[in-house]
């Protein structure tokens, strides 16, 4: 299982760090990775210029070696350089079935879906409003839901980097709870000379960078992850 979450701390700051375990068993902690960007990692505009804003440091760990079809609580936190730690809420999800086991296994498969504000307010341009019934729904029905696949059109961020957290909050009690996988559509990945599938500018210089690196995929090649 990978775990995600962005922070203000860079690495000569604080260590990121996972602590997890089966549910009411002793917990232990795991390392986490920490990527960032910057606006020259952007391949155009919005993205580089007006639409930029920092991404901070996002942070991946790997809990590995799980028991099947069992019940996992994790919280997420840094390890400061007084030697304090600092956490985050605690979260739950269950692991995968038994190999081979003849289990029913809840598939949700949707995509284009975006983000919107829930209070109504304006905000620069596209705007789904569509996708808060969505999420609602998801979240309404989470505990009959084994994994979520979103193939494409993710945020619609479409180079305002500031969106992207938007969208993450958005989905933050789905995909806290089960998988939540993703794959780049155009609107993720498109841009002329980059090798994106479309020679268009529908990513708004985003080029997939933000959607490759807030989600891990299992790809040999990320940068095609369609």
């Amino acid at each position: 299982m990978t775990v995600t979450w962005t922070s203000g701390y860079d690495i000569n700051e604080a260590v990121p760090l996972v602590q997890w375990g089966l549910k009411g068993d002793a917990q232990k902690k795991s390392s986490a990775g920490t990527l960032t960007f910057n606006r020259n990692s952007m391949c155009g505009s919005p993205a580089r210029d007006f639409g930029w804003r920092d991404p901070g440091f996002i942070h991946t760990s790997f809990l590995k070696d799980l028991w099947p079809n069992a019940i996992y609580t994790y919280r997420m936190g840094h390890l400061l350089a007084n030697g304090t730690y600092i956490w985050s809420k605690s979260y739950s999800f269950k692991s995968s079935p038994y190999p081979g086991q003849n289990s029913l296994q809840r598939i949700i498969i949707f995509g284009d879906m975006g983000k919107a504000e829930r209070d109504g307010s304006n905000e620069y341009n596209n705007y789904q409003p569509g996708s808060l019934n969505t999420t609602d729904q998801l979240i309404k029905d989470l505990n009959n839901i084994d994994i979520v696949f979103h193939i494409g059109d993710i945020s619609y961020a479409n180079g305002y980097i500031s969106q992207w957290d938007q969208f993450t909050a958005q989905v933050e009690p789905i995909a806290s709870k089960v998988p939540y996988m993703v794959g780049s559509g155009n609107h993720e990945r498109d841009w002329p000379g980059t090798g994106s599938f479309y020679e268009n500018m529908d990513s708004g210089g985003e080029c997939g960078v933000l959607a490759e690196t807030m989600f891990y995929v299992p790809a040999e090649n990320r940068a095609k992850f369609w």
